[in-house]
């Protein structure tokens, strides 16, 4: 492969973004919304720092804890054309550990510290074009223009690790990296270009979705009366609006609204549970080599219902292996 050519490969894919990133509590990220090319192979490791009054999973809120959470989702997927539109399947691990304090004042136990380690939940995700993204050979994705996409999601969250025996005398495994149970969540994300530099331009990525969560028929705190635990559907709205400063580095803002999924313990709901929240952050990004791309972000929830509160730190690694003999032809 000659220079330019190589360059315009690099440039191109560099303008278009496109980066994968792995989905968890603190939502997607940026750039990982827009349309790539079919035929694509990828793999994002990343490091998540959270300090939450939420379990690893990110979805139960738990009003009076403090808790440190260190995860490492690593995912892998394959792009690929499906009846002639773009389409995309993943699956995801995320290992780590958590530890902190849990107020149990209301069962007489004052505070506790915890500690626990394993897997938080992963997923097995699809998602396929709708509107503006047709699939796309390597050769057609570089000459595309920018433009609107919208996609359908859908994915499946299976339990991480999860212990429900828990002893009063030995109170450190409550908090599990697990939640023994299946979340099914649905979205539309959409990519929109805007601004005047056609090139480069402003993405906005929106992604309105929703999560719906089965029962748990065997909860950690069986020990305190309860015999199943579950909750309500959860809304999700979350937003990037990045740019390519140069070719290779790109960075912008992030804000995200969430609603609903209160506690429903022995079908009774606890509304002190409920997640009503607004986040906010930054991201950046830098492309090192065609196939290898950077990424970090800082996010904290600015204003939460009842005290909900979150702080994350994000650093990750993209890479991705794109078949070019199509570009001989």
């Amino acid at each position: 492969m000659n220079s330019r050519k190589f360059l315009l490969i690099f440039f191109c894919l560099l303008s278009f973004g496109f980066c994968i990133q792995t989905v968890n509590a603190q939502g997607d990220g940026p750039r990982a919304w827009m349309l790539g090319p079919a035929n694509m192979f990828g793999i994002d490791a990343k490091w998540l720092n959270l300090e939450q009054n939420f379990v690893p999973s990110g979805n139960i809120f738990i009003p009076n804890a403090k808790l440190s959470v260190n995860v490492f989702p690593t995912t892998i997927l394959y792009t690929f054309s499906l009846g002639g539109r773009y389409a995309m399947l993943q699956a995801n691990i995320t290992p780590g550990k958590v530890k902190g304090t849990v107020d149990l004042s209301q069962f007489g136990l004052g505070t506790q510290s915890v500690s626990n380690s394993g897997f938080s939940d992963g997923f097995f995700s699809f998602r396929l074009g709708l509107i503006g993204a047709p699939a796309l050979s390597i050769g057609q994705f570089l000459m595309k223009k920018p433009g609107f996409s919208m996609m359908g999601m859908f994915r499946v969250w299976y339990s991480g690790t999860y212990e429900s025996s828990v002893s009063l005398s030995n109170l450190s495994n409550l908090i599990n990296m697990g939640t023994n149970r299946w979340t099914f969540e649905v979205g539309l994300p959409m990519a929109i270009p805007f601004g005047g530099n056609k090139k480069m331009p402003f993405w906005w990525e929106t992604v309105p979705s929703v999560e719906f969560y089965t029962t748990n028929n065997d909860p950690s705190i069986t020990s305190f009366g309860a015999t199943k635990t579950s909750q309500q559907p959860l809304i999700n709205w979350e937003n990037h609006i990045t740019k390519n400063f140069t070719p290779k580095f790109w960075a912008g803002i992030d804000f995200r609204l969430q609603y609903g999924g209160s506690s429903i313990v022995d079908d009774s709901v606890k509304s002190d549970t409920k997640i009503n929240i607004f986040g906010a952050g930054v991201s950046a990004g830098y492309q090192v080599l065609p196939f290898l791309g950077l990424k970090g972000s800082y996010g904290e929830v600015i204003w939460g219902y009842n005290g909900a509160d979150s702080r994350m730190f994000r650093l990750g690694a993209t890479f991705i292996y794109v078949n070019l003999k199509s570009l001989k032809k």
